[in-house]
C-alpha cells in the first residue's frame, strides 16, 4: 500500500512485512529475508528502507539500512533482503526476531547508483557492511550488463569480510585487506585499489561504501588518478525524508550549502559533497 499523507514523485510503499527468514551472515552479522514483492520490484542499487519493529516504542525512531538483494524464485520476485551488523539497541532486537515475526518497512528511499553508457571496467570498493548496497550493485551489474567487476573488501578482521563467494560466483575478482592480517593483505583497502590503479590502469567507474574515512581515501584516489567515482554514505538517519536534517552533508563549491543524504544521496558523485 501507498504511505498515507506524504506526496512523493517516485512510489514509496509503507507495510508490516513477515520475514521469510533470518541467519547469522558471520560473528555480529545477519541476513533478513522480507516478504515484500512490491517495494523489490522498483528497489535500485544503493536505495534503502527504513525499519521499525512493530508494537515498540522503543527505539521511537525508524532505522536505514541498504538493500542488499532481491529475493527471487523463477520468474517471482518474492522480496528483499537486508545485511546488517549488531551495533546498537534496534540491530539487537532485530536479531532476536525469527521467520513468521513482522518488521514495518518503509521504502524504497534515496538515490541509488548510476551506470554511464557502455560501462565495462568496474571496481566495487566496501569497508565492513559497507558491502551490503555493493554486493547488489554487483548482482545488477552482471545480470543486466554482463559487467564483473573488480571487487575490493576490508575490515578490522577475516569477521568483517562478507559475501566473498557470492561476489566470486558472479565471475568477479576479489581482493581482500584486513587490518590485523587475518585474511587477505594486512592494512586497509584502499592500499589495494591504489595498486591496482597504478598496475592496471583505470576502471571506467569505481563505486564505493563503507565508513567515512575509507570513503575519504577513495575520493583522493578518484582525484588523482582522474577516475569517475560515486560513493554512498553510512550515516545516521532518522526519518529518510530530509525532514529531521540529521543527515546533511556539505557541498562542494557553495559555502554553506548542504545536501541531505536520505533525498539526495545516499549515492553521489564524489565532486559533489566535502567529506
Amino acid at each position: 500500500m501507498s504511505v498515507d499523507n506524504i506526496s512523493f514523485m517516485k512510489e514509496l510503499f509503507q507495510k508490516k512485512v513477515e520475514i521469510l527468514y533470518h541467519t547469522k551472515a558471520g560473528s555480529g552479522y545477519f541476513k533478513i529475508g522480507l516478504a515484500f514483492p512490491e517495494l523489490a520490484r522498483i528497489s535500485r542499487p544503493g536505495q534503502f528502507v527504513m525499519v521499525r519493529l512493530p508494537d515498540r516504542y522503543i527505539p521511537l525512531l525508524r532505522r536505514p539500512f541498504s538493500v542488499h538483494n532481491r529475493l527471487v524464485e523463477g520468474d517471482a520476485i518474492n522480496g528483499i533482503e537486508l545485511l546488517y551488523k549488531v551495533v546498537g539497541e534496534t540491530t539487537q532486537a532485530m536479531s532476536e526476531l525469527k521467520a513468521g515475526d513482522l518488521l514495518d518497512v518503509l521504502g524504497p528511499l534515496g538515490n541509488g547508483f548510476t551506470f554511464p553508457e557502455g560501462i565495462q571496467n568496474v571496481f566495487l570498493v566496501a569497508g565492513g557492511v559497507g558491502v551490503a548496497s555493493l554486493y547488489y550493485l554487483a548482482l545488477d551489474l552482471a545480470e543486466r550488463r554482463a559487467v564483473r567487476p573488480t571487487v575490493f573488501l576490508g575490515g578490522c578482521s577475516a569477521t568483517d569480510i562478507l559475501c566473498r563467494k557470492g561476489f566470486e560466483s558472479i565471475g568477479s575478482r576479489v581482493q581482500i585487506t584486513t587490518e590485523d592480517c587475518s585474511l587477505g593483505e594486512k592494512g586497509v583497502v584502499t592500499s589495494l585499489v591504489q595498486k591496482a590503479l597504478e598496475v592496471d590502469g583505470k576502471p571506467q567507474m569505481i563505486y564505493a561504501c563503507g565508513p567515512t574515512g575509507m570513503l575519504k581515501a577513495v575520493s583522493d584516489l578518484a582525484r588523482t588518478y582522474d577516475v569517475s567515482c560515486q560513493i554512498s554514505l553510512e550515516t545516521v538517519m532518522a526519518c529518510g525524508f530530509g525532514v529531521c536534517l540529521g543527515c546533511v552533508v556539505e557541498k562542494t563549491g557553495s559555502p554553506g550549502a548542504y545536501l541531505h543524504a536520505c533525498t539526495d544521496g545516499p549515492v553521489f558523485d564524489y565532486r559533489a559533497i566535502r567529506i
